[in-house]
């Protein structure tokens, strides 16, 4: 057992990964019992600062105080073959005598364990089945076996929805209070300090890290200072005049994988020239309702018909034939070919005749210049035409999605989570370039389990909770929190 009464100094922390600083003069302190939270865009050094407070990178310069041990808590276990009490079990066992395991008391104790995080009743459900919120749970549950004197946290609240982080960031508030220990987490979302975090070290390209309390700054103080003032856009996109309806989904039923919510009977429509936004946390169906308009499940019962077609059983080929394009999440592995060049990324499946083939042969001028283009009209400077796709940035791999996806002027344009993990510049960059295929004629259906996302481009609203649908009207009066209530279940 650590001592759980120290106290977690940092001091002129300076990190860097070979010839690049990661970070530079890093200085916070958190008391035993605080939360502290780390908010920064992706490859601002989030992970390094963790690893550097587990005692798992070494300092450049600076200062560390740190109680002992520290607990950097897992990212939740996959496709692990187990169940709830065989991971709580994992940890730590009781021996008898120095040499057997007390499996009696070990049971005991894990079943005591899954009790504080409301687990009891899953202790022989298998993992894989469990939702995301209730795998975070499960491995804050099987840290805490080792009695750690600090929890770390790497993007606790990146796969929940927002509902489902307030819940899971309360817990980490309530446990750090019972042990009396330190805990630290990252972030992207400047809403995850409050209501549970005491302070916040802000880390902004390059710029000192600045640290303030959330009881000095509100969270729209904290976006400013994060962001140094940049004007970058979070304003709605406006409303726009719907036409024909291009896509018609009825009576849609689909059983949930594990503890995932079921799809229990979908319906909505899709215009021309309108954004439809469907917010939902991804285990409470919206994971689900994505591989549907994918085509990649199929479901029990229902219809889905494009331009008067039914599409319910044809492939994701076909269906992007037929005039539907798919913009994913940009660390999804389904949008591109790492291994290609960016020409070759942007005329995947558009090689079967004009512009770029014909009689059978490709046509390189036509799939170059198509490149050039596309580079200098989607601001991506840096990057040539022949350089390897895996080699750009996450945000500029995203940009050359987008282009790819708009500038085959699809009919409708299905857009799951596509800015999520970006900059914020990147992020409105993105949700501007989906928008105005919108305004050129073309449906858009956005899926999120952002409410703020959502209400920045939605002429038209849903929230996906218990496998349903609740319809909110878009007005100036609409919130975040009205938003969550209905995906919490709150609002009834």
């Amino acid at each position: 057992m650590g001592d759980r009464d120290v106290r977690l100094q940092v001091q002129g922390m300076a990190l860097a990964d070979g010839p690049r600083w990661l970070v530079q003069d890093l200085s916070f302190s958190v008391a035993p019992g605080a939360v502290h939270m780390v908010l920064g865009e992706r490859d601002t050094g989030k992970t390094a600062i963790l690893e550097a407070l587990a005692g798992r990178r070494k300092l450049e310069r600076g200062t560390l105080t740190t109680p002992a041990p520290a607990a950097l808590v897992a990212q939740p276990v996959g496709s692990a073959q187990i169940r709830v009490i065989d991971r709580l079990l994992l940890h730590r066992q009781p021996h008898r005598m120095g040499m057997f395991i007390h499996w009696k008391r070990a049971r005991e104790e894990a079943r005591s364990l899954a009790g504080r995080f409301g687990l009891e009743g899953l202790l022989d459900v298998p993992v894989e089945t469990l939702r995301p919120l209730e795998r975070r749970l499960l491995e804050l549950a099987a840290s805490l076996a080792e009695g750690p004197s600090l929890l770390l946290f790497d993007e606790p609240t990146s796969d929940l929805g927002p509902h489902e982080a307030r819940q899971f960031l309360a817990t980490i508030r309530r446990v750090a209070a019972e042990e009396k220990v330190p805990a630290v987490f990252t972030s992207s979302w400047p809403r995850d300090a409050y209501p549970d975090a005491e302070a916040v070290t802000i880390l902004w390209r390059g710029a000192e890290p600045v640290t303030v309390t959330t009881h000095e700054c509100s969270e729209g103080t904290l976006v400013e200072r994060w962001t140094g003032g940049l004007g970058i856009r979070r304003t709605p996109s406006g409303h726009h005049t719907p036409g024909e309806p291009l896509l018609r989904v009825e009576d849609l039923v689909l059983k949930g994988r594990g503890r995932e919510t079921s799809l229990a009977g979908l319906e909505f429509e899709v215009k021309a020239s309108e954004v439809l936004a469907i917010v939902g946390a991804p285990a409470d169906g919206l994971n689900l309702l994505h591989d549907v308009l994918l085509g990649s499940r199929a479901p029990e019962r229902g219809s889905m018909q494009f331009l008067g077609k039914e599409m319910i059983a044809s492939t994701r080929r076909h269906r992007v034939e037929s005039g539907i394009s798919f913009v994913n999440p940009p660390h999804s592995r389904d949008q591109s070919v790492p291994e290609f060049s960016i020409e070759e990324n942007l005329i995947l499946g558009q090689t079967g005749g004009p512009p770029f083939a014909r009689r059978g042969f490709l046509r390189h001028d036509s799939i170059r210049g198509n490149a050039v283009r596309t580079l200098r009209d989607f601001e991506i400077p840096e990057a040539e035409a022949h350089h390897r796709f895996r080699n750009l940035k996450l945000g500029e791999r995203q940009r050359v999605i987008v282009a790819r996806e708009v500038l085959r002027n699809p009919v409708l344009v299905v857009a799951r989570s596509p800015a999520q993990g970006l900059s914020l510049a990147t992020q409105e960059y993105v949700r501007r370039a989906l928008v105005l295929q919108c305004e050129r004629g073309s449906g858009l259906l956005w899926l999120t389990e952002e409410p703020e996302e959502a209400m920045r481009v939605a002429d038209r609203l849903a929230v996906l909770a218990a496998g349903r649908f609740v319809w909110i009207p878009v007005t100036e009066t609409l919130t975040r929190e009205m938003i969550i209530d209905e995906m919490s279940g709150a609002a009834a």
